[in-house]
């Protein structure tokens, strides 16, 4: 028998998109082709929302340790 599946691989486990129709414990052979990601399933991001990320992802330094501490000080 030779079928071709799809799946994705986490560490040295291949997690298979459909069942493969064997005994548990059965010997088979692999034979592993890289697929290529679908550039239509990658998200698109504009130099826009790249400028938003980049400032998102920088670390704002307040000069406070321990800002949760303090972060009801000025409520009424």
């Amino acid at each position: 028998m030779i079928k071709t599946l799809y799946g994705r691989v986490h560490g040295r486990t291949i997690q298979l998109d459909e069942d493969l129709g064997v005994s548990e414990g059965q010997e088979v052979e692999v034979q592993v082709k890289v697929v290529p990601p679908d550039p239509a399933s990658q998200l698109s991001v504009t130099p826009g929302m790249a400028a938003i990320y980049a400032i998102l992802g920088e670390r704002f330094d307040t000069g406070e340790h321990d800002v949760a501490a303090r972060h009801n000080e000025h409520q009424p």
